[in-house]
């Protein structure tokens, strides 16, 4: 992590979600699993239990720009040195005030062009960087983990681990619904 100060939030809110993820009484067979300390690779993996299926994430928490399920812009960023990691196929962003999350697939940003960026870091020096932005991404409140866990179980029984797989889920309004 390039924000060290950011440790704590980041550990905090995931974990959080993470029970609340488990907790969620469809799709048992679901679960994420964080990883218990830093590997500087994926942040864990979401599992199917039955198929020993899995899909990493990498986990961030937004302390700017998304609040209360709304996000400031029509795109989400990623870090291209994040993007390149193959044990990452889902990027999770969850919002300063932690009732929503930004998902993003990491096949959609790989389609998309590379922009050099000035990136905020902890230093009081300016890292240059490489990210790439989509409009392929959904936001969903905490109190639409059912909707989301049906989201990746779809995507493991399906094996579209893209935006695509967003549309499995019909019928449910999603906040802050971005996309195509």
């Amino acid at each position: 992590m390039y924000r060290p100060s950011m440790y704590q939030k980041h550990d905090e809110t995931m974990l959080h979600f993470a029970e609340l993820f488990n907790n969620c009484h469809e799709h048992r067979h679901i679960l994420m699993r964080p990883n218990p300390e830093e590997t500087f690779d994926n942040d864990g993996v979401f599992v199917d239990v039955n198929t020993n299926n899995s899909i990493g994430f990498d986990w961030e928490y937004r302390d700017a720009h998304f609040a209360n399920c709304h996000f400031d812009f029509n795109s989400l960023g990623q870090y291209e040195r994040k993007l390149q990691k193959p044990s990452i196929q889902l990027s999770i962003q969850c919002d300063s005030t932690v009732t929503g999350i930004a998902v993003g697939w990491h096949e959609d940003w790989l389609s998309e062009r590379k922009e050099m960026r000035s990136l905020l870091t902890d230093s009081i020096v300016r890292e240059r960087g490489t990210i790439r932005y989509t409009k392929k991404f959904r936001i969903y409140s905490f109190e639409q983990v059912n909707i989301f866990k049906a989201m990746i179980a779809n995507a493991m029984r399906m094996r579209i681990y893209s935006s695509k797989i967003f549309e499995s889920v019909s019928g449910f309004p999603i906040v802050g619904d971005v996309g195509d």
